[in-house]
């Protein structure tokens, strides 16, 4: 009698792993070509031009943690330049990706070498759920990331 409850209980388990395994797996976008664009909104931004400067990572990563990048720049203080948009002059970018994707993640400064501190306009990752925009918020900003082909 209890072999049959204990192996009643692996069946029901082993099964619930399988459709969250599936539910998890349907978020994830397979290798292949992404189409993206991003905005960076920083709304107290003060200086001649009222544009941000960031600099930073935005990526997409694998559930193992691997990454690829689809923008990065470094802080090089009063040379960092000004970017609402990337990229500048066409509609959208491209990047492969070599692996399946489970968030979007951005870690973004806005340079204000000379007025004040810098600004924190994203920190974090959101969980992937296919095409559309995925808004990272930090304590100054923010930046958008439009998928428009995973």
């Amino acid at each position: 009698m209890r072999s049959n409850t204990v192996g009643r209980l692996v069946a029901v388990a082993s099964a619930s792993l399988l459709l969250l395994g599936a539910a998890a797996g349907s978020a994830q976008a397979v290798p292949g070509p992404v189409l993206y664009s991003i905005d960076f909104s920083n709304p107290q931004e003060r200086d001649d031009n009222d544009l941000p400067e960031p600099y930073g990572r935005v990526f997409l990563q694998a559930p193992w943690g691997q990454q690829t990048a689809l923008w990065e720049h470094p802080d090089v203080d009063v040379n960092t330049p000004t970017l609402p948009r990337y990229p500048d002059f066409r509609p959208y970018e491209t990047r492969f990706v070599d692996h399946p994707v489970t968030a979007v993640c951005a870690y973004v400064g806005e340079d204000d070498t000379g007025i004040n501190a810098d600004d924190e306009l994203a920190a974090g990752c959101v969980p992937f759920e296919g095409r559309g925009d995925y808004t990272i918020t930090g304590e100054d900003g923010s930046v958008t990331v439009h998928l428009y082909e995973v």
